[in-house]
């Protein structure tokens, strides 16, 4: 190669390196133009409004708006907004027109725990327990009786962490109230029909359903798939004759292969 070829090809990237360095410093000088939030709808779940996630934003004592890009600390902002109770998950970046784009996915409870001590808390649909709002109730699967866990006891694990960590020996029945509460969210009919659920004195599983005068006694969370289809059974057949299944006051699934049904007296 010459000399003048070296010549030409050393100005053009150094020309290159100029212009990167000057597009670099010319974006960080950029004032940021907007601030757009989009919060996931995929839920009937409103915890988290736009206003909130400005808000969370504003305490940081940040502008975001009219301030240069350069001196917004994108991770530390994905921090505070992933630190929320009600955050699943939260995204932050800026375009390269100078917006900055905050994608939010709130966290979507299965179940709401109302234990002895009256102390209320969610799990939500990882298995992780999770606060009240004060801005909203979630419309979900309700479980009291005799239940005893603290929030404080157990907030900081999820149940797959407990499943899969054997250092984490702390599975209880939450664990077996949040199985449940994952399978009937998972069905149109039990998702209608189960309005509640009761862990009685012997520490079994008891549903409430909307229809039918009757409570249901589930057991634990074992062999849940069939002993929802003998229910399905039953109540066919119950449908099948008017009144048939107002007869009962507890049906028993505990059973293996079997129904055991108690008669109102």
């Amino acid at each position: 190669m010459t000399f003048g070829r070296v010549t030409l090809w050393s100005a053009l990237v150094i020309g290159l390196f100029v212009s990167l360095g000057f597009a670099e410093k010319q974006e960080g000088s950029l004032p940021c133009k907007s601030l757009d939030i989009t919060i996931s709808q995929e839920t009937e779940n409103f915890f988290v409004q736009n206003d909130d996630v400005k808000q969370m934003i504003l305490d940081r004592g940040d502008s975001i708006v009219n301030q240069p890009v350069s001196t917004i600390n994108i991770p530390e902002l994905e921090h505070v907004l992933n630190s929320n109770a009600a955050i699943a998950e939260a995204e932050v970046y800026i375009t390269v027109d100078g917006k900055m784009k905050i994608d939010v996915v709130q966290r979507r409870p299965v179940i709401r725990i109302i234990n002895k001590n009256n102390d209320s808390y969610y799990i939500d649909d990882k298995g992780k327990l999770m606060p009240l709002s004060d801005k909203y109730t979630a419309r979900v699967l309700i479980a009291n009786g005799n239940l005893f866990e603290p929030f404080s006891k157990r907030y900081m694990y999820s149940i797959s962490d407990i499943e899969n960590n054997p250092q984490v020996k702390y599975k209880t029945l939450l664990d077996d109230l949040f199985q449940l509460a994952q399978y009937i969210d998972a069905d149109e009919f039990w998702k209608a029909q189960v309005q509640q659920v009761c862990v009685n004195d012997d520490n079994d599983i008891e549903l409430v359903p909307r229809v039918g005068d009757h409570k249901i006694v589930f057991g634990d969370a074992t062999d849940m798939d069939e002993k929802f289809k003998k229910l399905m059974t039953f109540y066919k057949e119950g449908l099948n004759t008017t009144g048939w299944w107002n007869n009962y006051s507890a049906i028993n699934l505990k059973f293996k292969n079997q129904i055991v049904c108690t008669k109102k007296s």
